[in-house]
């Protein structure tokens, strides 16, 4: 290794003491720079051409308001001494030569306005001893203040304040604040999502104001400018919807709520669940009901809890599908369009499955426990199974057929009797 390291330095001395024969157009050039800005970053090349060498000596320098963020030399074969900043470099090409070689890039950061090079000095190219080059330049750079652009403007409403949201007034009032350095501002209202206002002050104005805006999704979009030109946009999202039902208090409360039990009812004590009555009652005429029940219910697909109220106000809402019994609290609400009656007093009532199944009124202080119908009440007594409506018809047929047959009989037993007579 150590007899390797003879032999290198042995062949660059060599190299410097050749005697010169010829100066080629070959040198050790800068480039890059140019106009920058405090704490932008930028790169500054050297790079070794225009002859063939195998040897290159060289000085950089880096002046200016720059700091170095980094310093690296190219992959020479042997680097004497490496490329830095004002520091003289020595490399060499074992065996071989070469055109074109990056000698050292260099990163720098823009730290105050002025201006500044990457300067290459004592420039020398050889091959084989004999100098090809000694050509050199300086890449120079100003660094300017970075533009005092605005930023982002921070938008705010006092009819329409959460974007998210959606909001009656179909009039909008906007306001935002201003940077001490922002001159004026371009703004636009439209139903467009990224809209970029034009490059031209609207006004140095911090609100304004839009009436009768249609039920619909709008955005305001804003931008600010200073003297160094304009800031990014900001888009402010405005959500208009039709108005919500509101309460005419000059309406009467639904009111006169009955429970009945229909004749097809299913009490089914498995499940715990009841089908088969009805709620009634009275609303405004031709108002729809809306119907509220805590617990809530679990309606069928299609099922509301509305019914239709006639022209003298009463409605009735079947309950035709399975319901867990217990307790509940209903109110209800009457509703014509976007107007609503008052909502009605609550009303507490139990479904019992005892008995073949009750509906009972409660109050708001009844304290006591739903009751549950027993096992036993799965299978129902004998006089509980008895259709009365069906065993009335029943009956009602049976009593005219014997009548009827008591008056066949009478007549047949009268032309009998005249028969005998006339045979005497």
């Amino acid at each position: 290794m150590r007899k390797t390291g003879f032999i290198l330095l042995a062949a660059v001395i060599s190299l410097v003491l050749f005697p010169y024969k010829t100066l080629a157009a070959g040198g050790i050039y800068a480039s890059g720079g140019g106009t920058k800005t405090v704490g932008q970053t930028f790169t500054v090349s050297v790079a070794a051409s225009g002859a063939d060498f195998n040897y290159l000596e060289g000085k950089i320098s880096v002046s200016g308001p720059v700091s170095i963020v980094s310093f690296s030399a190219g992959n020479a074969d042997t680097w004497i001494t490496r490329p830095d900043n004002n520091a003289t470099f020595y490399g060499a090409f074992l065996g071989k030569t070469v055109n074109s070689f990056t000698v050292a890039t260099i990163k720098l950061k823009g730290t105050a306005p002025g201006s500044g090079a990457v300067t290459v000095s004592n420039v020398s190219l050889k091959n084989a001893g004999s100098s090809v080059g000694s050509g050199a330049s300086s890449a120079g750079f100003t660094i300017q203040k970075a533009p005092d652009l605005p930023g982002s403007i921070s938008v705010s409403s006092t009819t329409h304040p959460d974007p998210a949201q959606s909001y009656e007034a179909t009039a909008i009032s906007l306001s935002w604040t201003k940077a001490s350095n922002v001159t004026g501002f371009s703004y636009v209202l439209d139903q467009t999502a990224d809209t970029t206002p034009p490059s031209k002050a609207t006004d140095a104005n911090t609100s304004a104001s839009y009436d009768n805006k249609a039920v619909g999704t709008y955005y305001f979009h804003i931008k600010g400018q200073s003297a160094d030109g304009w800031g990014p946009v900001t888009h402010f999202k405005i959500n208009i919807k039709e108005p919500d039902p509101k309460i005419n208090d000059q309406l009467s409360k639904p009111s006169e709520f009955k429970f009945e039990k229909l004749t097809d009812y299913i009490n089914d004590i498995a499940a715990g669940t009841f089908a088969g009555f009805k709620i009634s009652g009275k609303t405004e005429p031709n108002f729809s009901a809306n119907l509220k029940l805590d617990p809530v219910l679990s309606l069928p697909e299609g099922k509301t809890l509305t019914a239709k109220a006639d022209e003298n106000g009463l409605f009735e809402f079947l309950v035709d599908f399975p319901i867990k019994a217990g307790r509940y609290t209903l109110t209800v609400q009457g509703q014509n369009e976007k107007i609503l009656t008052p909502i009605s007093d609550p009303v507490y009532f139990e479904i019992s499955q005892v008995k073949g199944g009750r509906i009972n009124i409660l109050t708001a202080d009844d304290t006591k426990e739903p009751v549950s119908a027993t096992a036993s009440e799965t299978t129902p007594k004998w006089y509980q199974r008895i259709n009365y409506k069906a065993l009335s018809a029943i009956l009602g047929g049976i009593l005219v057929i014997t009548i009827g047959l008591f008056v066949f009989y009478i007549i047949r037993r009268k032309q009998f009797e005249r028969l005998i007579r006339n045979i005497k």
